[in-house]
C-alpha cells in the first residue's frame, strides 16, 4: 500500500494526477450527450473560481479603458483650457484697442470742438501716475518737454476739459485738474454765450461756482464751456449743471457742476501747448 507520507511517492502521485487531468480534457475535448459525475464535480468547484477570475479581468479592463481615456480627457481639456487662455488674450487686447480707439476718437472730438488757431500742437499722452485717492485731481502723464509739453499746456480728456501743465521734466510732466480746490476756470453757458461766470474746484473734488450776472437765466442741465477768457481756450467743455441757488447776500447765481470728464478713472489725455509758427 502507498505511503502518501512518503516523499518518494510524491513525483508519482503527481503522474497520476495529470493522466487523470490529460483523459478529462481528451473526453471532454469532444462534444457529448453526457457528463461524466466527475466532470460535472470539477466544473462545479472550477465554476466559482471561473467567474471571479472572469469578473476581475472585466474589472481590470474597465480600469484600463478609464485610465486611457482619462488620459484622453486630460489632455483634451488641457488643450481647451489652452485654446480658451488664447481666445480671452485675444479678446481683451481686440476690447483694449477699441476702447483705445474710441477714446482717441472722442479726445479727436473734443479737440475739433475748441475754438483754436493754427498754432496750437496736440499731443497724445498717457497718465502713468497720480496723488493717493480716488480722484484724478493731480497726476503724471508720459509727455514733457522734449514732445513739447509746456508748463500751462492745456489738458483735455475724453469729454472735455481735464486742467493744466503745472510741472514739466524731459518725458513726463504733471497736471493740476479743474476739481483740484486751487484750480479755477472761466466759462460761458453753451446755449447762451452772453451767461458768463466763474468754476472752481473744492476740497471735496466738486465743482462749483457762481455766474457773473445775478439775473442769468441759467437751468438745471446747462452745459458749460470756456469761454476763451485766462489760459484756456474757448469751447472745450466743462460739464453741465446740475444745481442752482442764491448766494447768502443774494448778488450772485451759485451753480454746482457735473464734470464732462471722468476724474475717477483718466487713461489718456491730449495736451495742447500754443505755439507760434515762427517758433
Amino acid at each position: 500500500m502507498i505511503n502518501l507520507n512518503d516523499k518518494n511517492h510524491v513525483p508519482i502521485i503527481l503522474t497520476i494526477v495529470v493522466i487523470v487531468l490529460i483523459m478529462i480534457i481528451g473526453f471532454t475535448s469532444h462534444q457529448r450527450e453526457q457528463i461524466f459525475i466527475l466532470e460535472r464535480g470539477l466544473g462545479n468547484v472550477f465554476l466559482p473560481i471561473q467567474r471571479m477570475i472572469s469578473k476581475g479581468m472585466s474589472q481590470v479592463e474597465e480600469s484600463l479603458v478609464t485610465l486611457i481615456r482619462s488620459s484622453d480627457i486630460k489632455d483634451e481639456n488641457n488643450q481647451l483650457r489652452a485654446i480658451n487662455e488664447s481666445l480671452q488674450h485675444q479678446l481683451i487686447e481686440l476690447q483694449l484697442t477699441q476702447e483705445e480707439l474710441s477714446e482717441l476718437q472722442q479726445l479727436q472730438r473734443t479737440l475739433n470742438s475748441i475754438d483754436r488757431r493754427d498754432d496750437f500742437f496736440p499731443v497724445t499722452a498717457n497718465v502713468i501716475a497720480k496723488n493717493p485717492g480716488n480722484w484724478f485731481e493731480m497726476f503724471t502723464i508720459d509727455a514733457g518737454s522734449q514732445q513739447g509739453v509746456e508748463k500751462d499746456s492745456v489738458v483735455i480728456g475724453s469729454g472735455g476739459l481735464v486742467g493744466r501743465v503745472y510741472e514739466t521734466g524731459h518725458f513726463w510732466s504733471k497736471v493740476i485738474a479743474i476739481i483740484d480746490n486751487s484750480s479755477s476756470v472761466s466759462f460761458q453757458v453753451l446755449r447762451d454765450g452772453s451767461l458768463q461766470g466763474i468754476i472752481s474746484g473744492s476740497v471735496t473734488n466738486e465743482l462749483s461756482g457762481y455766474l457773473f450776472d445775478p439775473d442769468a437765466e441759467v437751468v438745471v442741465g446747462d452745459q458749460l464751456i470756456t469761454s476763451g477768457i485766462g489760459l484756456y481756450p474757448k469751447g472745450i467743455l466743462i460739464g453741465e449743471v446740475t444745481t442752482i441757488d442764491r448766494t447768502p447776500d443774494l448778488l450772485l447765481k451759485s451753480v454746482n457742476v457735473e464734470p464732462a470728464v471722468n476724474f475717477n478713472r483718466l487713461d489718456k489725455v491730449l495736451v495742447i501747448s500754443p505755439r507760434t509758427i515762427d517758433e
